[in-house]
């Protein structure tokens, strides 16, 4: 397997302007030009650490971090459809998340 479906993950691209999590952690974002984001729903998510998941509240402050002329959408998956494919990672503000491939034992 090297990629999951939009479907498969409850995958949608949301509008940045408007961006509010909701409280929880029922959903992991990931910060895309919106054109990528319309490609990664079409063809589905890279089982590679290519895309960066973030939790609601430090996708809102990466997203303060970035000009407001950049074409940005952000890509919203459920974390119990991708959770046996993460990897923890870090990068700017605190944690965050990697999609990688796993053999068939979940390793």
């Amino acid at each position: 397997m090297t990629h999951l479906t939009a479907e498969e993950v409850g995958a949608i691209m949301l509008d940045a302007e408007a961006f509010r999590p909701p409280a929880g952690e029922t959903f992991l974002y990931a910060l895309m030009g919106r054109a990528e984001g319309q490609a990664v729903i079409e063809g589905g998510l890279p089982l590679a650490d290519r895309l960066i998941f973030l939790e609601g509240s430090l996708a809102a402050l990466a997203l303060a971090d970035i000009p407001p002329e950049q074409d940005i959408g952000i890509l919203r998956v459920r974390r119990r459809l991708i959770q046996s494919w993460l990897e923890v990672a870090h990068e700017g503000h605190g944690p965050c998340y990697v999609l990688v491939a796993k053999d068939p034992s979940g390793r």
